[in-house]
């Protein structure tokens, strides 16, 4: 049983989230330094400052683990390849996470980028799309929150919540395998025939670092801002074995 890999959704993905990593650079650059006046509530500079660095470093994370997957697949180290596919597809950190510590409105190259990682929300799993929504539609920043012990209690309640809904339920089997063209390694960066083109672009988690890990409840579905791009039909990774 041979399980194979999509190079040409890897590296359409990886296109993407550079594009995106390079606007959040530009954006970051434009904000003050740090500094030390104590102002450090949601939405303060230095909290701004703090979240575009978040959404800088995960994009570029994401864009990381995904060239190294093509590069151990074009290499033939199969099994290594294979590893760092399933990575790849993990929700990059603090995004959009990081836009929560950060005043609004955001800047017109914040949402471009995360409009254009949430064009490939699939690809990281399930959740991340409404994340996104929700950290473009939000009114202001909510983090860090301004009352640690109520945050603390909530998100207790929450958990236990959570735990009552799914308990009985089966957990997933199997294993979350991608599919390769039968064509060897198709060149990195360059999307598949059928993507939409990812032009060049001069300059683009999910919840900011903090004492413990927040997650999104977003409602799916949640309303697109105004303007924002239609995600392309884009397939989530196949699951399937060959026999060789």
């Amino acid at each position: 049983m041979t399980q194979s890999i999509d190079l040409e959704e890897l590296a359409f993905v990886a296109a993407v989230m550079e594009r995106a990593h390079r606007l959040l650079v530009a954006e970051e650059k434009k904000l003050p330094p740090r500094t030390s006046d104590g102002n450090e509530g949601p939405g303060s500079p230095n909290q701004t400052l703090l979240g575009a660095g978040e959404l800088t470093r995960g994009a570029d994370d994401a864009v990381r683990r995904i060239a190294l997957a093509i590069g151990y697949a074009c290499a033939g180290l199969h099994p290594q390849a294979l590893r760092a596919t399933r990575i790849a597809h993990f929700t990059p950190r603090s995004v959009p996470g990081g836009a929560d510590r950060m005043a609004r409105p955001l800047s017109s190259g914040t949402i471009e980028a995360l409009k254009l990682v949430r064009q490939v929300a699939e690809f990281f799993g399930e959740g991340l799309r409404e994340a996104i929504d929700k950290a473009l539609a939000a009114p202001g920043a909510t983090w860090p929150p301004a009352n640690w012990k109520d945050y603390d209690e909530e998100r207790m309640k929450s958990a236990a919540t959570a735990a009552s809904a799914s308990a009985g339920l089966p957990g997933a089997s199997g294993s979350r395998t991608v599919r390769t063209p039968s064509g060897g390694c198709a060149a990195p960066g360059h999307p598949a025939a059928g993507h939409p083109v990812v032009p060049g672009h001069p300059a683009a988690s999910g919840h900011p670092a903090a004492p413990t890990t927040s997650t999104y409840s977003a409602a799916s579905g949640a309303p697109s801002p105004s303007g924002s791009p239609s995600a392309p039909a884009y397939p989530a990774a196949s699951v399937r074995q060959e026999t060789g």
